[in-house]
C-alpha cells in the first residue's frame, strides 16, 4: 500500500513537472511572438517534446507564409504605382502636345498654310492617342483573361505577306530594305486571324522603330513548330533590357514618347502565349531577334 501511494506521489509529481515545464515553453514561444509584433521572426524552442517542436514548426511555416505574402503585397503595390505613373505620363504626353497645337490654332496671325499644317499635327497626335488607350484597353482584357479568341485555320505566310506589305511605304521612307525569308508551303495552324495580324503589325512596327537600317524576316518549319523571326539592329541594347522587352511599359528609351510607350511587346506576348505559343528574346551580333514558335496541331 505504501509503495503504491508512494508511485502514485511520484507520477503526480512527474505530471506536475512536465505541466509546468510545458507551459513555460509555451509562454517563452508566445514572449517571443509578441516580441516579433507581427514582424517576420524565427521561433526557437528547446524542448524535448515532439508537440512542442512541431508547434513551433507550425508557427515558423506560418511566419515564412505571411512574409511571402506581404513580399508579393508589396510587390504587386509597387507595380500598380509603377504602372499608373508610366499610363499618366504616355497619356500626357500626347495631351499636351495636341492642347498645345490648339492654343496655335486660336491664334490670329496664324497662315493658312500654319493652320494646316497645325491641324495634321493634332490629328496625328490625336490617332496616337486613341491607339495607346485601345492597347491600355487590349492590354487589360488580356491579363484579366477576357480576350475572346475565334479560332480557325490561318496562314501564317499570307497574314506574315499582307503585313509585311502594309508597311512597304514606311521601309522606303526609312530607306530599309528588309530581308524576307519565307518558305513556302507551310500547313496552316489553328489561330486567332486578329490576334496574329496584331503580333505582327506589332513585331514589324517594333523592328522599323528600332531597325537602324538592318530588318530580317524569317518564316520557316522547325522541328513540330513554325517559327517566325524579326531581326533588327539594336547597336545600344544590352542583355539586361533583352530581357525585359516584354515587361508592360518598359522602352530602353528613357525619353518614353508618344511612339514608344512599351505597350506593343507586352501584348505580343500575351497574344502569343495565350493562344499557346512561345515567344523570345535574345541578341546576336549587336542584333535583337525576337522569336515565336506557332504549334502546327
Amino acid at each position: 500500500m505504501k509503495l503504491t501511494i508512494i508511485f502514485l506521489v511520484f507520477i503526480v509529481l512527474g505530471l506536475l513537472a512536465y505541466i509546468i515545464r510545458t507551459k513555460k515553453e509555451l509562454k517563452d514561444l508566445s514572449r517571443q511572438m509578441d516580441k516579433s509584433k507581427g514582424s517576420y521572426v524565427n521561433i526557437h524552442t528547446t524542448s524535448l517534446s515532439n508537440e512542442i517542436e512541431k508547434l513551433t514548426q507550425n508557427i515558423n511555416f506560418l511566419y515564412d507564409e505571411n512574409q511571402r505574402v506581404n513580399a508579393a503585397k508589396k510587390s504587386i503595390e509597387e507595380e500598380i504605382r509603377h504602372s499608373i505613373a508610366n499610363m499618366s505620363h504616355d497619356l500626357r504626353t500626347p495631351l499636351t502636345s495636341i492642347m498645345g497645337y490648339i492654343q496655335l490654332l486660336k491664334q490670329d496671325n496664324i497662315t493658312a498654310q500654319e493652320h494646316e499644317e497645325y491641324l495634321e499635327i493634332v490629328e496625328r497626335r490625336t490617332k496616337n492617342l486613341e491607339k495607346l488607350i485601345s492597347s491600355f484597353y487590349d492590354l487589360s482584357r488580356l491579363e484579366g483573361n477576357e480576350y475572346i479568341f475565334n479560332l480557325k485555320s490561318i496562314s501564317l505566310e499570307k497574314l506574315l505577306c499582307d503585313n509585311i506589305a502594309l508597311y512597304y511605304s514606311d521601309f522606303i521612307s526609312k530607306n530599309i530594305d528588309p530581308f524576307i525569308e519565307i518558305e513556302e508551303k507551310l500547313p496552316n495552324i489553328i489561330s486567332d486571324e486578329n490576334a496574329v495580324q496584331m503580333v505582327f503589325s506589332n513585331l514589324i512596327g517594333n523592328a522599323l522603330k528600332h531597325g537602324e537600317g538592318f530588318i530580317k524576316i524569317v518564316l520557316k518549319k522547325e522541328g513540330n513548330n513554325i517559327v517566325t523571326e524579326f531581326i533588327n539592329s539594336a547597336p545600344t541594347l544590352n542583355e539586361e533590357n533583352t530581357e525585359k522587352i516584354f515587361e508592360r511599359f518598359f522602352t530602353a528609351d528613357k525619353s518614353r514618347n508618344d511612339k514608344n510607350t512599351g505597350l506593343g511587346l507586352a501584348i505580343t506576348k500575351g497574344l502569343v502565349e495565350k493562344l499557346g505559343n512561345e515567344i523570345s528574346a535574345r541578341l546576336s551580333d549587336g542584333n535583337l531577334v525576337i522569336k515565336v514558335k506557332w504549334n502546327i496541331k
